[in-house]
């Protein structure tokens, strides 16, 4: 007797969603694929475009190889006008208050243009040496904040100097003042302005002047220069090196005078001026400020004196202000000397 054995009958419906169960189940993309290749590639676009972004956004200063061509024309038409007005008013013979005032005008007219020739040769020279070194600058906006007549007041690092502030603001006021004595030579009656003002009414307060912020400028450089035992101020990319000569001298533990110079970007006429009373992070340093501020006192008065009265010369200065002038300059000297000394960070060990 055979008994035939049969599989138990299977739910159709059942396997059928079973089937769909496994069809309908996402599978997970393999490495490599369409897929994650696109995903990274826009990652990848995304963090470009993010860098690109923030690259933009420092400025780029203008190429110092080159002279801008505004220049030239420039210098041309402020020599040929102040020549000409100089010639104009140097023949009057009235000593009227309009005389007086077009000789002002035009003196400063002539220091302007003096200014403007000495820039436009400057900048010839520097970009004829950028061009036969055949390398730009490492430093574009360092470069460019010390290109021509600007390196008078620019300092090393990049930012405007106080002291060599002082010393190009006197300078040029006194030259300002004696060419407007020349200009005056004919119109006064009782002789030459000019050789009046530099012999018989000369006052050695002028010598005081001109040499203090000198000394000044003078002693905050040497102040720099001398820190780090000679070797001057180092930047945050070069102290390990620094730190290793440091180590050598004096052992290891040394502190080091570190002044990084002049951001990326960063020029302007302004912000010149606000270097002048500030601290590299942009805190008021109330040293260069009253520097400046008694400064600038004492050329208002220098200059209210001798528009007043030309006929006596270069106008004697109080000695209320010179001593506020010697005073102040002492004391930016002074702190200049102690930020060396203060202002420092330990030395890393040198690896």
């Amino acid at each position: 007797m055979t008994s035939d054995t049969t599989d138990p009958p299977v739910d159709a419906n059942a396997a059928s969603g079973a089937v769909g169960s496994e069809v309908a189940a996402p599978q997970p993309a393999p490495a490599g694929t369409a897929e994650t290749v696109a995903a990274e590639a826009g990652k990848a676009q995304t963090a470009e475009a993010k860098s690109a972004k923030t690259k933009t956004t420092v400025r780029q200063p203008p190429n110092s190889n080159e002279v801008a061509f505004g220049w030239w024309p420039l210098a041309i038409v402020a020599v040929a006008a102040a020549a000409w007005l100089s010639v104009v008013v140097a023949r009057q013979t009235h000593f009227t208050t309009g005389h007086r005032a077009a000789a002002a005008w035009t003196a400063l007219l002539v220091v302007a243009a003096l200014a403007i020739v000495a820039q436009v040769i400057l900048l010839s020279y520097q970009a004829r040496l950028l061009r036969a070194k055949g390398d730009a600058p490492d430093q574009p906006t360092l470069a460019f904040r010390r290109r021509g007549l600007k390196a008078a007041v620019i300092g090393q690092d990049g930012r405007a100097s106080t002291s060599k502030t002082q010393v190009v603001l006197w300078t040029g006021a006194l030259v300002w003042a004696l060419v407007d004595l020349l200009l005056l030579a004919r119109a006064y009656p009782g002789g030459s302005l000019f050789l009046n003002a530099v012999k018989t009414n000369w006052h050695p307060e002028y010598l005081v002047l001109l040499g203090l912020p000198v000394a000044a400028a003078t002693t905050a450089k040497a102040a720099v220069a001398a820190a780090n035992s000679g070797q001057g101020p180092a930047t945050s990319a070069s102290l390990k090196s620094a730190t290793a000569k440091s180590n050598t001298a004096g052992g290891p533990g040394k502190r080091v005078y570190v002044r990084d110079p002049i951001s990326p970007g960063v020029w302007g006429f302004f912000r010149g001026v606000a270097e002048l009373f500030t601290y590299d992070d942009g805190v008021v340093a109330w040293a260069d400020l009253q520097y400046v501020v008694f400064t600038m006192i004492t050329l208002v008065y220098f200059a209210s004196q001798f528009l007043a009265q030309p006929a006596a010369g270069l106008p004697q200065v109080p000695a209320a202000l010179l001593t506020l002038m010697g005073v102040s300059a002492t004391g930016y000297a002074a702190n200049k000397i102690v930020s060396t000394k203060v202002n420092t960070q330990d030395a890393p060990t040198a690896g």
